[in-house]
C-alpha cells in the first residue's frame, strides 16, 4: 500500500493540475506590461477630453491655484467623501464664484483630475508589482511540482515511506503552503482591479458635476 506522503504528494499534483490554467493566466487583451493581471485593458492615463467637454485644461498651471481651490479638489477628490456632498461642495463653490466662475470651475476640474489620474497611476503600479509576485510564485509553484514528481519516481524503503520528515513529505508541505499563498492572493484579484475603476467612475462623476455648473453663455 502507498504510504501517506506519497498519497498527498498525488492530491497536491492534482490540485497543481487543476490550477494549470490559472498559473498560465494571460489576460485576454493585449496589454503593454506582461505583469499585468487584470482582465480590464491596461490604460496608463486617462484622457480629460474623455469626460470634459468644458475649457481646455491642457497647458493651465495648477500650481497657480488658490490654496482653498486646492484644498476642495483635494476633499471632493477623496473616495470616503459621498458623491451628494460632493455636489454640493461644488454647488455651493460655484455660487460664491462670481464673474471668475468658468476660470475657477475649470482650473478646480484640472485639479481633482490630476489628483486621481496621480492616484490611479499608483494603484497601476501596485496592481503590476502584484501581477509579477503572482507570476514568479507560479513559477516556482511549477518548479516544486516537478521536484515532486521526481521524488515519488523514486523508490523507498519501508521506514523511509513512513518518515514523515523525509523529502516527499518536505516537498509536498512546501508546495501546498506555497499553493495556499497563490491562491489567496488570486481569491482577491477580482477586488483590487476594481480600483481603477472606481477610482475613473468618481472622476466622471465629479467632472459631471462640476461641468454642470459652468456658466451657459
Amino acid at each position: 500500500m502507498k504510504h501517506r506522503a506519497f498519497v498527498a504528494g498525488v492530491a497536491l499534483l492534482a490540485t497543481v493540475a487543476s490550477c494549470a490554467p490559472l498559473l498560465a493566466y494571460t489576460p485576454p487583451n493585449k496589454v503593454a506590461d506582461p505583469n499585468w493581471p487584470c482582465q480590464q485593458i491596461l490604460v496608463s492615463h486617462l484622457s480629460p477630453a474623455a469626460m470634459w467637454s468644458g475649457p481646455s485644461i491642457q497647458g493651465l498651471d495648477k500650481s497657480t491655484a488658490d490654496p482653498d481651490l486646492d484644498a476642495l479638489a483635494t476633499k471632493i477628490a477623496q473616495r470616503r467623501l459621498p458623491i451628494e456632498q460632493a455636489k454640493t461642495e461644488i454647488e455651493a463653490f460655484a455660487k460664491a464664484a462670481g464673474a471668475d466662475r468658468k476660470q475657477k470651475l475649470t482650473m478646480l476640474f484640472a485639479l481633482v483630475f490630476s489628483k486621481l489620474d496621480e492616484e490611479r497611476g499608483q494603484v497601476l503600479q501596485g496592481l503590476v508589482r502584484f501581477g509579477q509576485r503572482q507570476k514568479e510564485m507560479a513559477d516556482k509553484i511549477r518548479a516544486e511540482s516537478d521536484k515532486l514528481h521526481e521524488t515519488q519516481d523514486k523508490s523507498m524503503s519501508p521506514e523511509e515511506a513512513n518518515d514523515p520528515n523525509n523529502q516527499l513529505s518536505a516537498a509536498a508541505k512546501q508546495l501546498q503552503w506555497d499553493l495556499r499563498i497563490f491562491n489567496e492572493r488570486h481569491s482577491s484579484l477580482t477586488y483590487v482591479c476594481e480600483s481603477p475603476v472606481l477610482i475613473e467612475q468618481r472622476l466622471f462623476a465629479l467632472a459631471r458635476e462640476i461641468q454642470a455648473q459652468l456658466p451657459t453663455q
